[in-house]
């Protein structure tokens, strides 16, 4: 395939039926969750079945993600291999054809999106449509132009496009019943204006709506861009806030001039707390000013109070963002509906995950639950092993009357819940994506013995834009995770045993060390010295795991020399013989392809895909 040429895949279903889409680029992840590129609505195929990317020869290849089902391919179960186009694979009971661009050229555009549209509408596994009822015209409402079901960011109640509620505009229309005798009420419209706007009592036009369990506003960009839901976890103290305001601030940037996708606040009251963080941090007036941003607290603006079943409950306010491919955009036209997303970051209080925390009253971590990936801090300060490795540095927070805490409790505490909550078996894994992130790394970074570089993309000629430099990725979180294991090895064994798919990432929300305040005893930093490293690594890598920001090809990678191995597989990893080391090296299933380092002779190798 030359200049990475786009694929075509035809998807032939027993439940939902045949439809065409376009894979704009590589690599793109096959599977039941609605976040997938290609999205197949099947009960035979996982939530995340199979990725489709570039070879080393610039072709295609497939590799199963652990599937339940698995993927054949030319007659026989594959786990990774290079695809002949065109080709078929069967995934669970689903045929699905990959052609090159070429091979559908005869098909014409408006062929193309009508399938795409009756792929979005085949999301409810053969739902068929509701009809308005008489003088309701939800199709003319401007919300959508396909039927969805939506969830609510607030309380995760999930509801069809007709059940949107309206949010009362006249001032006389006040009195909710789960939200109080001040806020505006809620209702379901009988009337529109005839450019599809609803309209209350009083006569007025009411653009905006609400969810029809927890009534609380709802942007109505959540029926046309489908959300994806990040869940931020970690102890108290730990630097979550620093870590998404810096994460969240330099992603704006990188996006827009790397990736060409802007990323814009979806609505300002709801992220007014992180614009605030932004400005403190970025924005000051005065950067020789030492400041600090404060502490995500268990009650109060960061949550909502509302009245469910006859209940008040506090439910964490979500930052929400809207991704768009930019005009610029070398595909635009192709990928504006499937990059164009609802991002949701919950970020709670460190304290909400601690053991006995969760309770009726305040359910605010069920949004792991939801949640595509989860980043889990480790605060390597918090620990007393990492401490003594540092201990040649004058960093505060590894001062002695600095609290250290046991963290790996937080992430059994997280799976505990999540089990509860999904009803998933004991011992079963999630098909979530885990993402550990080791902050502060200007700590700590020179424990791994190699420099890592400033950013792990590079200029993609082929697309115009920046490609992700996944090899170097996984290279570091392979050699972070080396690190964990040696100083603090239940952490890695609880990561493990939540999910397969597990990556290490370093971060430093500030690159810097904070100055303790002799008068107040709070840490603070000059906002003239931060300069972020990695921060928004973690969620460009979820980008790419949902397949939205196009990857680095083979042809782009740096050299590096390696050294031959031998690797025999027992169940999910691989035992490496390296020369020079007495005992084989351990090493996921998931680092397989990629180039990594032996933490203890510094060689460099790959398992082959063979």
């Amino acid at each position: 395939m030359n200049e990475q040429s786009q694929i075509t895949v035809r998807v032939k279903s027993p439940e939902i039926g045949e439809f065409t889409q376009l894979a704009p680029w590589l690599p793109c992840i096959i599977g039941r969750s609605p976040a997938c590129g290609i999205f197949i609505d099947d009960p035979s195929i996982s939530n995340r079945h199979a990725v489709l990317t570039h070879s080393r020869e610039g072709g295609v290849m497939v590799r199963d993600l652990e599937s339940t089902n698995g993927v054949i391919y030319d007659g026989r179960k594959v786990q990774q291999t290079d695809l002949n186009l065109p080709a078929e694979l069967i995934l669970g009971n689903v045929s699905v054809n990959i052609l090159a661009e070429k091979e559908t050229a005869s098909e014409t555009d408006n062929q193309i999106e009508s399938e795409e549209l009756l792929h979005t509408s085949a999301k409810e596994s053969g739902k068929k449509e509701k009809k308005p009822d008489s003088g309701i015209a939800p199709r003319s409402s401007g919300l959508s132009k396909t039927e969805q079901d939506i969830t609510c960011p607030h309380c995760w109640h999930r509801f069809a496009l007709e059940d949107f509620l309206y949010i009362a505009r006249h001032h006389d229309l006040t009195g909710d019943p789960l939200l109080g005798e001040d806020a505006q009420q809620r209702f379901l419209p009988s009337k529109f204006t005839p450019e599809g706007h609803a309209v209350d009592s009083a006569g007025w036009v009411c653009p905006e709506v609400a969810c029809p369990r927890c009534h609380l506003r709802l942007p109505k960009t959540l029926a046309a861009m489908p959300p994806l839901f990040v869940s931020m976890v970690g102890a108290p103290a730990s630097g979550k806030s620093y870590l998404l305001t810096s994460m969240m601030w330099e992603l704006r940037n990188t996006l827009a001039q790397k990736f060409a996708i802007t990323i814009t606040d979806t609505d300002a009251v709801s992220n007014q707390l992180l614009n605030e963080f932004e400005e403190a941090l970025f924005l000051t007036s005065d950067p020789d000013r030492k400041t600090a941003l404060k502490k995500t607290e268990l009650q109060g603006e960061m949550y909502n109070q509302v009245r469910l079943d006859n209940m008040l409950v506090n439910l964490l306010k979500p930052f929400l963002f809207t991704l768009r491919p930019s005009e610029h955009h070398p595909d635009y036209e192709n990928v504006r509906h499937r990059v164009s997303r609802t991002l949701v970051v919950y970020d709670n209080a460190g304290e909400h995950f601690e053991p006995g925390m969760d309770s009726v009253e305040n359910p605010g971590t069920q949004h792991l639950m939801y949640s595509d990936t989860v980043f889990f801090l480790f605060d390597p300060t918090k620990d007393s092993r990492f401490r003594k490795r540092l201990g040649h540095q004058t960093d505060p927070q590894l001062s002695k009357e600095s609290r250290v805490q046991r963290q790996e409790v937080l992430l059994t505490e997280m799976n505990n819940r999540i089990e509860k909550y999904t009803g998933k078996q004991h011992r079963e894994k999630s098909d979530k994506t885990l993402v550990i992130i080791v902050p502060k790394c200007d700590l700590w970074l020179d424990l791994l013995g190699y420099d890592i570089p400033v950013e792990p993309w590079r200029w993609q000629p082929n697309y115009r834009t920046y490609g992700l430099d996944v090899d170097c990725i996984m290279r570091t979180s392979f050699s972070i995770r080396c690190l964990l294991e040696e100083i603090c090895p239940e952490l890695v064994a609880n990561a493990d045993a939540f999910t397969d798919d597990l990556v290490f990432l370093p971060n430093s929300a500030l690159g810097c060390s904070p100055e303790l305040d002799e008068q107040s005893g709070m840490l603070g930093v000059y906002p003239r010295d931060i300069k972020p490293f990695w921060a928004q690594v973690p969620l460009i890598y979820f980008l790419h795991q949902h397949g939205l920001t196009p990857v680095l090809d083979n042809q782009q990678l740096p050299e590096m020399p390696l050294t031959e191995v031998t690797a025999a597989r027992s169940g999910d990893i691989f035992f490496v013989d390296l020369p020079n080391r007495k005992l084989p090296l351990q090493v996921p299933k998931n680092y397989k392809g990629y180039r990594l380092r032996c933490p203890e002779t510094g060689q460099w190798f790959r398992i082959s895909n063979d």
